[in-house]
This record gives structure tokens, C-alpha cells and sequence, in this order.
């Protein structure tokens, strides 16, 4: 009898990934800094940002920061310290490690992305509801909360992708260990190898879920600001400021939720089609990074765009240049 099996191999090579992600990462890593130099020195006569904002913020502008220096390290781990590392399972252990610091850091993006679009809800909408009013009064704490959550889901999967990778590297170096320690170690082998399981059905679980929330709450966002900006567009007491801040809010929003689709949709499906069809997707892990790396820096330019502080600052230095530069060229 003659088996006609055939497997298929799907991945971006280690220069693709390099050539896509470290433009996108340094362009990102600038931008971030920007974000962080406009936060800690606002421009004066710039509107104070609340607390709770501030802390929304600083989670994304440092979860992006975190992306993309572990974009920029994987590449130099394949280029620079591959040829350091002898051991090619401590290399491949080091990535393992990344990408899952990669994913659990495109998560808390979400959440932060999630409780930014209710912040921003609950400051520009009157509430009226006593559901509503209380969720206003709380919204600091229950953010903190969301945040606080999310965090321990991260240590969570980081310190299981340590155990299994620390569990699985004691296992490769057994030479001459007796049958008793041997045993042990395949133990914790297995029993590591299981927990890892339920932490890869629990993070495609949240990113499921995540998808769902996101989607959800954002539509019903834009619907419940779109009606009440023409509303107040028809009653005349709306000014000008403050509706082009909801128009503002509803694109960043919106661009928000169609990056967090995109994103999602690939990552969840790179993560089960090898599991169920012969196709070995992305057994490098770079597309995955790819796409969370897209993901990131979508983030950072929406954030450039739909945030007034940093568009305003940004806006000014460019043409404090133009100013510069026009000088320089009447002086000469």
C-alpha cells in the first residue's frame, strides 16, 4: 500500500523578517519617544492629561517600546549571537521566550486600546443611565483593575514559557544521569508540556475574546458618538473643539478596531490551522512577529494621528523647522 502524504511548509526567512521589521521598529522606537519626550515636557498652554489617561498611555507607549526591541533583538539573536551561541536549543529557546513576551505585550495593547475607547466614551458623552454615572465615578479603579488582571495573565505565560523552556534544555543536557533523574526530568517534561497547553487555548481563548470585545464595544462606540454628535450638531450647542474632538475619537477608534481585526484574525489562524491540517505555518515564528509588529506600529502612528498632545507638539516642531529652515536660506 502506497501513502500519499505531503506536508506543507509555509515561513519568511530570517532576511525578509529583517528587512520589514527593522524599518517599521526604528521608525517606531522614534515615534514612542516622541510620545514619552510630549508627556513628560507637554508643551505649554497644552491641555493637562487626567491620571487615568496618563497611565492608558504610558501602557501603550511602553508595550510598544517592549515590541519592537524584541523585534530588533530577534534579529540581532539571528544574525549577531547565533554565531556567539554554540547551542542552538538555548537560541532556539531565547525566541520561544520572545515571541510569547511579544504576544502577551500585543494583549495588553488591546486592553489598553479597549479602556482608552470608555475613557474617552464616558468623558465625551453625557450619561444619563445610573449604570453609566456609577461606571464613570469608577472608571479609574476599574481600569486599574483591567490592568492589574491583564498583567498577571502575562507573568503567567511568561513564567510557563520559562519552566518549559528551563524543563526541556535540563532535559537535552542528560548524559550520564541515572534512570531515577532521567525519569524525573521526562516528568516534569510532560507535566510542563501539558500546563504550556492550557496557556496556548488560554491566550488564543483571550485573543478570541478580545476580538469579540473589541469589535463590539468599538462599533457600539462610534454608533453611540456618531448619533450624539448629530444630535448636538442639530440642536446647535455643540462647538467646534469639541466636535472635531468625537471626530477625532471616532476615526482613532475605528482604525483601532480594524488593526486589532487584522491582526488578530492572522495571528489566531497561523496558531490552529498547523494543528489540524498538514501545514507546517510559521514554524520559525517570524510571520507571527511580523504581524505584531504591524500591529504595534499601526498603533503608534494612530496614536500620532488621533491624540491631540502629540499631533500639536508634533505640528509645531514641524514648523519651528520650516521657520528654520526658511531663515537659513534668506541668510544665505
Amino acid at each position: 500500500m502506497v501513502y500519499n502524504y505531503s506536508y506543507l511548509y509555509i515561513a519568511m526567512s530570517a532576511r525578509v523578517f529583517a528587512k520589514v521589521n527593522m524599518p517599521l521598529s526604528a521608525v517606531s522606537l522614534l515615534l514612542n519617544i516622541f510620545f514619552i519626550y510630549c508627556m513628560v515636557f507637554p508643551q505649554q498652554g497644552a491641555e493637562q492629561l487626567k491620571r487615568t489617561l496618563k497611565v492608558l498611555l504610558g501602557s501603550l507607549i511602553a508595550c510598544n517600546i517592549t515590541i519592537h526591541s524584541s523585534s530588533i533583538l530577534t534579529v540581532l539573536c539571528e544574525f549577531v549571537l547565533y554565531n556567539v551561541i554554540n547551542n542552538w536549543y538555548i537560541w532556539y529557546l531565547m525566541f520561544d521566550v520572545i515571541l510569547a513576551v511579544m504576544m502577551y505585550t500585543m494583549m495588553t495593547i488591546v486592553t489598553s486600546c479597549h479602556w482608552k475607547n470608555m475613557f474617552y466614551f464616558c468623558q465625551i458623552v453625557r450619561l444619563q443611565h445610573s449604570v453609566f454615572i456609577w461606571f464613570k465615578r469608577n472608571i479609574r479603579a476599574i481600569i486599574n483593575c483591567a490592568l492589574i488582571l491583564n498583567a498577571i495573565l502575562f507573568l503567567f505565560g511568561i513564567i510557563v514559557e520559562l519552566a518549559y523552556a528551563v524543563v526541556r534544555f535540563n532535559y537535552q543536557q542528560l548524559h550520564n544521569a541515572s534512570d531515577d533523574v532521567a525519569e524525573a526530568l521526562w516528568n516534569s517534561v510532560l507535566i510542563n508540556r501539558k500546563i504550556r497547553l492550557v496557556d496556548f487555548w488560554t491566550r488564543l481563548g483571550c485573543f478570541f475574546l478580545s476580538l469579540c470585545v473589541m469589535l463590539a464595544s468599538s462599533y457600539a462606540t462610534v454608533l453611540y458618538l456618531w448619533r450624539h454628535i448629530k444630535n448636538v450638531e442639530e440642536s446647535g450647542l455643540v462647538s467646534p473643539r469639541l466636535q472635531r474632538q468625537i471626530k477625532m475619537t471616532i476615526t482613532g477608534i475605528t482604525v483601532q478596531a480594524l488593526l486589532h481585526f487584522l491582526c488578530s484574525d492572522g495571528i489566531i489562524l497561523i496558531q490552529i490551522i498547523p494543528k489540524y491540517y498538514d501545514v507546517d505555518l510559521d514554524w520559525n515564528g517570524y510571520i507571527i512577529c511580523t504581524i505584531i509588529s504591524v500591529y504595534s506600529f499601526g498603533t503608534s502612528i494612530n496614536m500620532m494621528v488621533s491624540q491631540s498632545l502629540f499631533r500639536q507638539r508634533a505640528v509645531c516642531i514641524w514648523q519651528k523647522l520650516l521657520q528654520t529652515v526658511n531663515f537659513s536660506s534668506l541668510n544665505n
